[in-house]
This record gives structure tokens, C-alpha cells and sequence, in this order.
């Protein structure tokens, strides 16, 4: 039978969850103030000068990508780099620019790869890939898991070590921290809620850096308020050549 209210609870372990999350949370705020405001200076410029970000997270840190492409408080400059197989083929060397080529990247882009490990091929080749074409390419990873562990490149590489710039979540190699005694298991990931309020920052950021310079950050607005639909039109029209996903083929 549903319950008729709320019930009264004693200590939980996701009270726990929550705290120690917030507490990592804020350890990776100030740890990564620095390159938090590099990020947001390199962002601000790109979009001055009409570039564009292009946002990849292979498995899971797709959908820590996806916080960035085309929603309300975001900024409208961002395309998504999708893998068709939703990271499936993560590990498998070679694939990745068989999807990384379809998009436009060109030399003063900013190439923003996502992965808590950091160690598998898929986004190691996207980093590789994009600085090939004179991209500048910024990491979202763990650094902590990458140096716990081996890399799955035959390079021997990590996917820090070839950033531009290097955002640190902070988390914990394994990314679960809650240990459910006496199980032996562990469950509680935090990587999706660091990583999408690091990258949130960066976009408030990049956002003040335009308007202190003079200029008017193109910031989406939600499409389910009055002002959303024209606002966001006209953000469409500027920049659709470049923000369809598979621009060659004029998609929006």
C-alpha cells in the first residue's frame, strides 16, 4: 500500500552519500578554480572569434556531454561528437575517427573529451584526432583513476596526458564511494554530478568573461518560458551551419 505521508527516518546511508558527495563536490571547486577560469577564458575567446566547442564522453560521460548541447542556461556554440555505438566500442583502437571525421573540427576549436578513467581508446583518439586538426583539446577526468590504473592504448597513453588543459574531478578511482558493509561492494558514483557542476561553472563563467569584455553571451533560454522560442531562433540561425551534428550534411 503507498504510504499516506512521508516516513520517519533515522541516519541513512544516503545521508551519507549526499554529504560525502558535497564535500567532494566542493573539493574539486577549489582545486580546480584555476583551470575552471583557463577553461572559460579559452571559451570566451573561441566563441568571439566564431568557433565552436564540441563536447565528447564515451559510456556513461556521454551524458555528462549532453549537459552542455543546446539547453536552457547553456551556451548555444556547442556540438555533441556522438558515438553510434554509445560507447560499446570504447576499447577498440582505430574507431573513433571513423565518427570523429564526420564533424567539422577546425583549428581554433575547442575539443572538450569526457572520461572519469581516462584510459580507454575511443577517447584518447578523439583527443588525438582533434589536435590534429588544430583544435585545442581540454580533458574532463579523473587523474587519480588514470594514474591507479594501466592504459588500454597500445601508445601506453592516458587521456590527461595529451589535454591541452586538464579538468580534475577529483573522484575517487572506482567512482562509487558509499562502502556497503559488510557486502564487499561499493555503489554511489559521483562522476556525473562533479563533472556537470565543474563544466556548469565554466559556462557562467565563460558567460561573465564575454559581458565584462563587451560582449552578449549567446545563453539559450529554456524553451518553456514566454521569450524561449524567439530568443533561441535567432541563436539557431547564427550558428546552424556549424551546430548540426553531422554538419556536411546540413542537419540541425
Amino acid at each position: 500500500m503507498p504510504s499516506d505521508g512521508p516516513i520517519e527516518a533515522g541516519p541513512m546511508e544516503a545521508d551519507a552519500y549526499l554529504a560525502e558527495a558535497a564535500e567532494l563536490l566542493k573539493l574539486a571547486a577549489a582545486s580546480q578554480r584555476a583551470a575552471v577560469a583557463t577553461f572559460a577564458r579559452l571559451w570566451a575567446a573561441a566563441i568571439t572569434a566564431g568557433k565552436l566547442l564540441y563536447a565528447f564522453g564515451s559510456g556513461h560521460s556521454r551524458f555528462i556531454a549532453g549537459e552542455l548541447y543546446w539547453r536552457a542556461g547553456g551556451l548555444a556554440p556547442v556540438n555533441m561528437i556522438e558515438d553510434p555505438t554509445d560507447g560499446a566500442a570504447e576499447r577498440v583502437e582505430g574507431y573513433a575517427s571513423t565518427f570523429a571525421e564526420q564533424y567539422d573540427i577546425q583549428a581554433g576549436d575547442i575539443v572538450l573529451v569526457i572520461s572519469n578513467s581516462g584510459i580507454n581508446a575511443v577517447p584518447l583518439e578523439v583527443a588525438l584526432f582533434a589536435k590534429s586538426k588544430g583544435a585545442t583539446v581540454v580533458a574532463l577526468t579523473s587523474v587519480a583513476h588514470s594514474r591507479s590504473v594501466k592504459s588500454r592504448h597500445s601508445s601506453g597513453q592516458k587521456l590527461y596526458e595529451v589535454a591541452d588543459l586538464v579538468i580534475d574531478s577529483q573522484v575517487p578511482p572506482g567512482d562509487a564511494i558509499r562502502d556497503l558493509r559488510p557486502s564487499g561492494l561499493r555503489a554511489g558514483p559521483v562522476s556525473t554530478v562533479i563533472s556537470t557542476a565543474l563544466l556548469n561553472a565554466v559556462v557562467v563563467q565563460t558567460a561573465r568573461d564575454i559581458i565584462d569584455a563587451g560582449g552578449s553571451p549567446p545563453v539559450l533560454v529554456s524553451a518553456n518560458v514566454a521569450v524561449g522560442d524567439d530568443h533561441n531562433k535567432r541563436l539557431a540561425e547564427r550558428y546552424w551551419r556549424r551546430l548540426a551534428k553531422f554538419p556536411r550534411l546540413g542537419q540541425f
